[in-house]
């Protein structure tokens, strides 16, 4: 540890200075790639689809087309009972499709979410620790300079209040 002695005159303790630690993150990769885990791949790129993605699309995409042949099949007429088959095998159909793809979609954000989730959740777990970890260091850095004062100087000077800048 370096020491650190005040200029002012007068009989000033010496405070020693905690040297920092390297706890940082290598900022040049991702923060997956640090756990150990495959690369987020970009968006657009093949393969990037999740299967949810992939299979409530296609359901979404084939509700439409259902709905849209239902649609042509009763515009071709006015008789209500040729319309009906259209409407219960097409119509129904096409919109049970769209609901079943809708939810696959939202599930997929889900666990989107929830995963960025547990990744934040993992991040505040380590600045947690690293805090009292912190201020471990810094309650014995503050007792082991009280202790070395002369006469309690050193506790005084150690809790004594930031001076504020306001007149």
């Amino acid at each position: 540890m370096a020491a650190r002695t005040t200029a002012e005159p007068g009989n000033e303790p010496t405070y020693p200075e905690p040297e920092p630690e390297l706890h940082r993150a290598d900022l040049d990769e991702h923060r997956l790639l640090a756990r150990g885990q495959a690369a987020p791949r970009p968006a657009g790129a093949p393969g990037s689809l999740d299967w949810r993605q992939t299979v409530g699309g296609a359901l979404v995409g084939l509700g439409l087309l259902a709905t849209a042949i239902a649609w042509y099949g009763v515009s071709g007429t006015l008789d209500p009972g040729e319309q009906m088959p259209y409407i219960s095998s097409g119509g129904f159909g096409g919109a049970a499709l769209i609901a079943l793809g809708v939810t696959l979609l939202v599930g997929f954000e889900h666990v989107r979410d929830r995963a960025a989730l547990r990744d934040l959740l993992d991040e505040l777990d380590l600045l947690r620790t690293r805090l009292e970890a912190l201020d471990r260091d810094v309650n014995t850095w503050a007792s082991a300079s009280a202790k070395s004062a002369p006469n309690g100087a050193g506790r005084a000077a150690a809790r004594s209040p930031r001076r504020s800048s306001k007149p």
